[in-house]
């Protein structure tokens, strides 16, 4: 968790690259791609 004031803009936009860098390490949702997989079926 990330506590970001007004003031800090560099810390805020240096937050979100880290969170997406975890995001696209972590990959999609396997129980999601299951559901769209069975939607599509």
């Amino acid at each position: 968790m990330y506590y970001c004031s007004s003031a800090e803009g560099e810390k805020l936009v240096k937050s979100v690259e880290d969170t997406m860098e975890k995001i696209k390490r972590i990959g999609p949702n396997p129980i999601m791609a299951e559901k769209v997989s069975q939607k599509t079926s």
